[in-house]
């Protein structure tokens, strides 16, 4: 087990990565060269909010708590 997950829904996307930050950012360069029409938007962070839930990582625990969007 890597201790990785990865979740989607429709066109959302959200994974943990335990390589450095630079790796992943590479990948993600990489992935937006593959073609023109298609761009790649992503957030690094210890807390993001996906869909209607703030993920956050705790001391490596990843923790969740209902994301509510200012409005």
């Amino acid at each position: 087990m890597t201790g990785e997950y990865y979740g989607r829904y429709i066109d959302d996307v959200f994974m943990t990565w335990n390589k450095s930050e630079n790796a992943l950012k590479q990948i993600l360069e990489n992935a937006n060269t593959l073609h023109p029409n298609i761009k790649l938007e992503y957030k690094i962070g210890k807390s993001l909010p996906f869909l209607d839930v703030l993920l956050s990582n705790i001391n490596g625990m990843l923790s969740t708590s209902v994301y509510h969007k200012p409005a």
